[in-house]
């Protein structure tokens, strides 16, 4: 009798246990935008603009001081 309850308990606890069949009506995205749910804006801004000039102006020159250090 204790053989067949411990099997009827550990039937029920392997069926709730189980993973949940996935969803296959959704489609897949297309992009990885959509993928992550990122929406892109196409405009760009002045600080935009700024923040690319300081971190192309930082580059350079950091890659001239590493150049004429070594």
């Amino acid at each position: 009798m204790k053989k067949k309850i411990l099997a009827i308990l550990l039937s029920f606890i392997m069926m709730n246990c189980a993973p949940a069949k996935p969803s296959w009506d959704r489609t897949a995205p297309d992009t990885l935008f959509e993928a992550v749910n990122i929406k892109d804006t196409k405009k760009v801004t002045e600080v935009d603009k700024g923040l690319m000039k300081f971190l192309t102006f930082s580059t350079v020159v950091w890659l001239l001081h590493v150049l004429t250090t070594r």
